[in-house]
């Protein structure tokens, strides 16, 4: 199977690094074919960078990977950070990720639509050699098969819950206090979710497309805020950011905080939404994503053992089946062509 992986996440690298290699990825590899005999599929999340790729020649399309992320990124060391995998151990590894058994979040579910919503965009961008979707098809289907028989996130906080804990650390009980979403992601859909449930009302939406702000508006009887009012921020006290901005939404330029308010922003994108020098302001709190992740790891190191025996007892059993599956299929299409 010529497929392979190169990519980096929240255990290899710090954010400076992940989001310097997100954001040349989504300007260098956005959708047409790059390499001569090559297709791939770039996963970018919040947590990690990843290229899957199929080619006649992988050593030689590897080394052409790295060399486009070295000519872009070229005053910083980070091939070490850096992970590959080729053949069965790519499959087994997007297997693993696709079941959030990779996730900083164990079990969590969104990386399995992000997963599938990077094919899907793949594929309609590109003709995609059989290979990536066989990977992807089947990864889709054992992370399915995981999640129906393993409760892999019991006895794990949800992102939303340790933001909302989070959340309380800094502004305390915040019930009549003033949240503001940037983007209408889905991970900022499910912590309003969480936070209109435990009672808060008072919570504004602001998004590129207005009309989509608008919509969840009006639905769910809440504040819409145009983009180009964005600086407006600085009336709210808690700012959640889920955006794919490439660059920075607001910065410290021109501000004038309230004297003697609290501040708390959260920014969960890669590249991050918010310039952090915003978050040396005096009564401005500002949490990234990798220190949301530190809190969530002291939490995880319970499920090791049980995530071992999930690996060993089914996602490494299912990737074998399905590579046996390949390869017949690989002698079918031989004997067909050669008769």
């Amino acid at each position: 199977m010529q497929i392979g992986v190169i990519g980096i996440n929240y255990k290899s690298a710090d954010l400076t690094l992940r989001e310097n290699i997100a954001r040349v990825s989504s300007r260098r590899f956005d959708g047409q074919a790059p390499h001569f005999g090559m297709s791939y599929v770039l996963l970018s999340t919040c947590n990690r960078t990843e290229i899957y790729f199929c080619s006649t020649d992988l050593p030689c399309t590897h080394s052409y990977l790295l060399a486009v992320l070295r000519e872009e990124i070229p005053t910083i060391e980070f091939e070490h950070r850096l992970y590959s995998y080729f053949g069965e151990d790519c499959f087994f590894h997007l297997a693993r990720v696709t079941a959030g058994m990779d996730s900083a979040l164990i079990g969590e579910t969104e990386i399995q639509g992000q997963v599938k919503g990077a094919y899907v965009s793949a594929a309609r961008l590109m003709p995609l050699d059989a290979e990536l979707h066989f990977l992807f098809q089947k990864c889709l289907k054992i992370a399915k098969g995981v999640r129906s028989s393993f409760l892999l996130a019991r006895g794990m906080p949800s992102l939303e819950e340790t933001i909302l804990r989070a959340s309380k650390n800094v502004l305390g009980e915040f019930h009549n206090q003033s949240i503001l979403f940037f983007g209408i992601s889905d991970i900022n859909q499910k912590i309003f979710s969480c936070f209109k449930s435990k009672g808060h009302r008072n919570i504004t939406f602001c998004n590129r497309s207005f009309d989509k702000a608008i919509k969840i508006a009006e639905r769910e009887k809440i504040q819409a805020l145009p983009w180009h009012e964005r600086q407006r921020w600085i009336y709210y006290d808690l700012v959640i950011f889920g955006t794919k901005a490439p660059d920075f939404v607001i910065s410290n330029q021109g501000i004038s905080l309230a004297f003697s308010k609290q501040y708390l922003l959260i920014d969960l994108s890669v590249p991050r939404n918010v310039d952090p020098r915003i978050g040396r302001l005096p009564g401005v709190t500002l949490i990234n994503i990798d220190q949301i992740n530190r809190g969530i790891n002291r939490k995880k190191k319970i499920k090791v053992q049980a995530l071992s025996r999930i690996e060993a007892q089914y996602i490494a059993h299912a990737v074998s089946k399905q590579m046996v599956v390949f390869h017949r299929k690989q002698q079918f299409r031989y004997f067909q062509t050669s008769a």
